[in-house]
């Protein structure tokens, strides 16, 4: 008897800890989630914000991005008062780099980390060739 009440109380106890799926439930993609938060416009954060192999450039000064029709496949980009286009296109477009919410790949074949919040952005990429050639960092906010 008491081997029983002993299987009928686990039994209970599984019963009770089977959470139930909920059908409705909607799965939030974090590259969704991302591309949300890079829309929209990004302005330079201080006159210090724009680096180039760990030296302030200050010619990129007032470059404001501008991020816009961002999905999970990617979106477009453009700058205003854009120092150099080799660091920073007047226009382009950037896509999710296999698949990491962290990587954008720019359509001039510039590779960017990314690390970003509802109101900072910050970019890292390396370009190659060129006077502009070197390590260059980015931190914007909106």
């Amino acid at each position: 008897m008491r081997e029983i009440f002993s299987l009928l109380f686990i039994l209970v106890l599984i019963i009770c800890s089977c959470k139930s799926i909920d059908p409705d439930a909607k799965i939030i993609d974090p590259l969704e989630i991302q591309a949300n938060l890079l829309e929209g416009t990004w302005k330079l954060k201080d006159i210090s914000s724009a680096i180039k192999d760990g030296n302030v450039e200050e010619t990129f000064s007032s470059i404001e991005l501008i991020l816009f029709g961002s999905t999970k496949i990617g979106g477009n980009f453009s700058t205003v008062n854009t120092a150099s286009e080799d660091v920073w296109p007047i226009t382009g477009s950037w896509e999710f780099y296999n698949d990491d919410q962290n990587q954008l790949m720019r359509n001039d074949s510039i590779l960017m980390s990314i690390s970003i919040s509802d109101s900072t952005l910050s970019t890292s990429f390396i370009v190659s060739g060129g006077l502009k050639e070197g390590n260059w960092v980015f931190n914007f906010i909106k």
